[in-house]
């Protein structure tokens, strides 16, 4: 399925959709938010197609240096790579509630395992280890331009940065769900604050700066441009945050989407959690 700008979908879907605005008597835009077939809306400029199905429950999405894209699947405790011809191979399962990936420079892939409050680590042969331990509610993870690995703790509303297992600190706290974090320039760490429904943005000397306004955000990535790209997943829409908190809509009518990742051609892709599909999204980003 490919779409672009406007509603250049399946006609079958389009009429379906405006059928039942007839029907119901809504405008298209709120039928596209109720019937059971949303449309997919992109913004100008913006194509869209499906590259994977059949994922359950699919967010996290890491793309590794030789292009291979892991996913998690929540839904079924997995953690799954995309080869670059398409192939899905699930190189662990038995995991609960698996929410977000991290990797390091010598390959070894790290998950926050929601459901047993710790980070596992999975080396490339294979192997399942828990790196950290006791955690609370760990929901997004990413390593910092220092190499550190920040954490998110949702319910504790803090980030923190490990080192090692054994040595860790508090990188910023006093948040209300941090589910979501992004590197800019000169030291800027951009987090997603899930329950204040905000995106901030912590300074190098630890000043906390709010950015923008948002609903529901799950997961959020940098683009070329410096610009913001976040999930709300209420909305089901993907937007893009400038840098003084305008806000634009690059596509809606999705499904779930969670943790918005980009890939080494610069194309932006979404997890759309409900239908199990990840969707690629083409543009100037």
């Amino acid at each position: 399925m490919t779409g672009s700008a406007g509603f250049r979908t399946p006609r079958r879907l389009l009429a379906r959709a405006l059928s039942l605005c007839a029907l119901a008597g809504f405008g298209v835009l709120s039928a596209c938010q109720h019937s059971a077939e949303r449309v997919i809306i992109t913004a100008p400029g913006v194509n869209y197609s499906v590259v994977v199905t059949g994922l359950a429950g699919p967010r996290g999405l890491l793309f590794s240096p030789q292009g291979d894209l892991y996913v998690a699947e929540q839904g079924s405790g997995s953690i799954a790579r995309v080869g670059q011809d398409g192939q899905v191979v699930r190189i662990a399962t038995g995991l609960a509630d698996p929410h977000d990936l991290a990797m390091d420079a010598a390959g070894n892939l790290y998950v926050a395992e929601t459901g047993q409050n710790r980070v596992v680590r999975i080396s490339p042969a294979g192997a399942v280890s828990t790196y950290i331990a006791g955690l609370s509610t760990p929901v997004d993870l990413d390593f910092n331009p220092q190499g550190e690995l920040l954490v998110c703790e949702l319910w504790r509303g803090r980030v923190l940065a490990y080192t090692s297992p054994e040595r860790r600190r508090v990188f910023f706290s006093d948040l209300r769900g941090p589910h979501g974090l992004a590197f800019g320039r000169a030291g800027v760490t951009y987090i997603n604050d899930w329950g204040a429904g905000r995106i901030v943005k912590v300074t190098s000397d630890g000043r906390m700066e709010p950015v923008a306004e948002v609903q529901t955000p799950v997961g959020l990535a940098l683009g070329r441009s410096g610009d913001l790209y976040v999930a709300e997943r209420a909305l089901g829409r993907v937007s893009r945050i400038k840098s003084d908190g305008t806000r634009t809509t690059v596509i809606e009518g999705l499904q779930g989407p969670r943790d918005p990742a980009f890939d080494a051609a610069g194309n932006l892709h979404v997890a759309e959690w409900d239908t199990g599909r990840i969707i690629r999204l083409a543009g100037d980003f």
